[in-house]
């Protein structure tokens, strides 16, 4: 019996590390957000993992964009639908982040997705467009979709409802 392979670790390597990350604490959503865009703070490693990256960030607003890989393929040669599950909750929570003031944030309670066309591993660009619909004190909602950021075809889109929450 041989001794089981020790874990890689990933990291962003398409990015230098932040040199100091402040406190997010205080700081609105989108402060964070273009904050990640500038390069001023890391990236979620859940979305470099999959190929995703942060490309705009707007009031109510976020665009994602990608290429699904190899990496993502399950036993049968498809695509995994967490993958797309994942970087559509990514832009549904970015949304809503958007509109969050200092010492708030959300956490979904809710997540609606519609899968329409299968994406493989030889997809070209995705793009993922996030909306906050709509964004209170104790809850919030959003949508996105998966489009082929060449052709527009829709792949996915999803709605979500969050809770919000004060952290300070």
């Amino acid at each position: 019996m041989t001794a089981p392979r020790p874990l890689r670790a990933r990291t962003d390597a398409g990015r230098p590390p932040a040199e100091k990350t402040p406190d997010p604490l205080g700081m609105t959503g989108r402060e964070i957000l273009q904050g990640t865009l500038d390069g001023r703070f890391p990236g979620a490693p859940i979305l470099s993992a999959l190929g995703f990256r942060l490309a705009q960030v707007g009031d109510g607003t976020v665009v994602f964009e990608g290429e699904p890989g190899d990496q993502l393929l399950d036993p049968a040669g498809g695509v995994y639908g967490g993958f797309v599950a994942t970087v559509l909750e990514a832009a549904l929570g970015s949304a809503v982040l958007t509109q969050l003031a200092g010492g708030t944030r959300s956490t979904s309670v809710k997540i609606g997705i519609d899968i329409h066309r299968a994406v493989r591993s030889d997809t070209r660009t995705l793009r993922c467009e996030g909306t906050a619909i709509h964004v209170g004190t104790t809850t919030a909602s959003a949508e996105a979709r998966l489009v082929g950021a060449e052709d527009g075809e829709l792949y996915a889109h999803a709605t979500s409802m969050y809770a919000i929450l004060r952290m300070l």
